[in-house]
């Protein structure tokens, strides 16, 4: 699951999470405009949420406007970075779960512990929601929205391959791939894609067989993945990546090319990822995308 986080940007320096930054508050209370940082996935997906949100908050703050700009997830934290070190950093940014604690610990994002109440439905937060967006027992970013990761396949090619119904387990999940890879033969055709550096997907089969990326102890992060059970993760996550995807993979990302690409190439019969990457299949397999 990806959960997304806001935050207010605090220091110099997306579940999404937003998250306010220090300098950029008291800049813009100079500027009156309120500059925010949102990913493509709003501008492509929900676009009208975005601007109720925006006239919402000028209609009540008289004087001021909404400045949106839409980042890609492949370079936005390199390009925040360049915006701290210049101290011309976006007053709130969307940041991913996993991108929150380095710029908490770092005191990057304002301390926004006070001000819970004033959040709508804040009472009610998914437990896991809020712990990604608190550090030392504070809270620096607000909750945005959670997906789950599935698959996306063609309902076509695995009914051709005999496959009525949508696999119980990873092993049948398997045997299913390779039924579909018997009955196409085409160059370039893999039943299963996943770039070998989509560390997403890897990490999913660390945490099913019970391991971890890192713990926190004693005021310190300890690293987990040499552990039992997470080397039993990658293990499986590097077993399952060689009998279903291309070798050619294994060098790429998960950004270049994207999943949904490949699927939408006629290059793939499934693929791992958000529920959104069934827009992006291409309008010829629209009718044959499924999700499990």
């Amino acid at each position: 699951m990806r959960y997304r986080v806001f935050a207010v940007v605090a220091a110099a320096v997306a579940l999404s999470v937003v998250v306010a930054t220090a300098t950029a508050s008291s800049k813009t209370a100079q500027a009156k405009t309120l500059t925010v940082w949102l990913q493509v996935d709003a501008q492509n997906g929900w676009p009208q949420v975005v601007a109720a949100a925006n006239n919402a908050f000028e209609n009540s703050h008289a004087g001021w406007n909404v400045n949106v700009q839409y980042q890609g997830w492949g370079d936005h934290l390199q390009k925040f970075d360049a915006t701290i070190a210049a101290d011309t950093t976006p007053d709130v940014i969307e940041m991913g779960n996993t991108e929150m604690t380095k710029y908490m610990a770092a005191g990057a994002f304002a301390n926004i512990t006070a001000n819970k109440g004033q959040f709508d439905n804040s009472g009610h937060w998914l437990a896991g929601l809020q712990k990604s967006s608190m550090f030392n027992g504070k809270l620096y970013g607000v909750p945005y929205y959670a997906g789950s990761r599935l698959v996306t396949y063609r309902t076509d090619l695995f009914k051709s391959a005999g496959l009525k119904k949508a696999p119980k387990s990873l092993k049948q999940f398997e045997s299913d791939l390779a039924k579909v890879k018997g009955r196409n033969h085409a160059k370039g055709f893999t039943p299963f894609y996943m770039a070998g550096t989509d560390w997403y997907s890897a990490l999913s089969f660390v945490y099913d067989y019970g391991g971890s990326i890192a713990k926190f102890s004693h005021g310190k992060w300890h690293g987990t993945l040499a552990t039992k059970k997470s080397i039993a993760g990658l293990t499986a996550y590097k077993k399952f990546f060689r009998s279903s995807s291309p070798k050619s993979a294994s060098k790429l990302n998960e950004a270049n090319p994207a999943p949904y690409t490949v699927f939408s190439q006629n290059r793939t019969s499934a693929i791992f990822g958000p529920g959104w990457f069934s827009c992006c299949t291409g309008k010829k397999y629209t009718k044959v995308t499924g999700q499990f």
